[in-house]
């Protein structure tokens, strides 16, 4: 199964486990009120959907909608990063003992008072949302992976979105329902079921723009990929692009480099003893050649190599090729 262009499933891991952090966190403090048990209890609620998103089982054809629904999934990251982020800095100041400072203390914990009730009543609304719009797209996809068994796999794409509106009108109807059954704090009650629809709706709306994503890459045609090469740039500065329909193994790639060092009338030694790296020019993560060829580069990836040179106690170094000094040293590794 190919990763999706752009995203990674540890953004949706991530999530996963900053929410069981959180709950853990809860479940280890004082806190007992009744907000906090009902905390808890959207925590448990929203961890309980992550892990069916990472446990659900899709049609080998359904990589889109896999990527798009961890994707979705993990936006709870910023909402509990930032109510954590917010409740962190009053933690030193409700402490036994507190931090030292009676006074800022004293105001610190007055402050919690009274915007605890309010941002845990928001932050559970958001909560709701998150979990509502994973629920929504889990049945969504979930529907859509029946469907395969009965519809051509095209006629699946075309009825995704419209699933995705009928299951999603159905959730909000139900937030409706609950908004017309608040009896007291009537506008709190409108604004926090407001706050949950809009999280629910951002959502499905990242869902749904990675979904167009995937399904604009899958449509490009393998040969346009294939004409891409990878754009070498070695240790003098040039480019030599090489194509990985020619270039199929790291020893292939050495030979190159090996031949390219010939031709320039270089000794070409380092490149012999593996002293060089090659480093990609996007993300400056290191090459590694020892391991699985096909995931080292791909097409229209642009990397650089450098030539390692280990000095020891020098001063003065000289690079060998333009003259520049280097600065003083002792033993360590320059790349020039």
């Amino acid at each position: 199964m190919s990763i999706g262009f752009g995203f990674s499933v540890g953004d949706f891991l991530a999530a996963l486990k900053l929410t069981s952090t959180v709950i853990d966190a809860l479940r280890s403090s004082s806190c007992s009120g009744t907000q906090y048990r009902e905390l808890l209890h959207e925590l448990y609620t929203l961890e309980s959907a992550l892990l069916r998103v990472k446990r659900v089982e899709l049609h080998d054809s359904q990589n889109a909608e896999r990527i798009a629904l961890q994707q979705a999934a993990a936006q709870c990251q910023r909402t509990i990063d930032g109510f954590w982020d917010k409740a962190a800095k009053y933690q030193p100041h409700l402490r036994t003992g507190g931090s030292g400072k009676r006074t800022k203390d004293g105001w610190m914990k007055m402050k919690w008072a009274v915007c605890k009730k309010e941002d845990l009543e928001t932050f559970k609304a958001d909560l709701r949302g998150h979990t509502g719009a994973i629920e929504v797209l889990l049945l969504t996809v979930q529907m859509g992976s029946i469907a395969l068994h009965a519809r051509k796999q095209e006629e699946n794409h075309k009825t995704l979105m419209g699933m995705v509106q009928y299951v999603s009108a159905s959730w909000m109807a139900r937030l409706t329902a609950v908004s017309d059954n608040v009896t007291t704090v009537v506008q709190q009650g409108r604004q926090l079921i407001e706050a949950t629809a809009q999280v629910l709706r951002v959502n499905i709306q990242v869902f749904q723009a990675v979904m167009d994503i995937q399904r604009f890459i899958t449509r490009i045609p393998p040969q346009v990929d294939r004409q891409q090469p990878v754009y070498f740039m070695d240790a003098f500065g040039r480019y030599s692009p090489f194509h990985l329909e020619f270039v199929r193994s790291a020893k292939a790639l050495i030979a190159v480099l090996r031949a390219n060092c010939e031709t320039h009338n270089t000794n070409p030694l380092k490149i012999d003893l593996g002293e060089f790296v090659i480093v990609d020019s996007g993300t400056q993560k290191v090459i590694d050649l020892n391991r699985n060829w096909d995931e080292c580069f791909f097409p229209s990836q642009r990397v650089a190599m450098s030539i390692v040179v280990l000095q020891h106690r020098t001063r003065n170094k000289v690079c060998p090729k333009c003259g520049m000094k280097g600065p003083d040293v002792t033993e360590k590794e320059l790349e020039w």
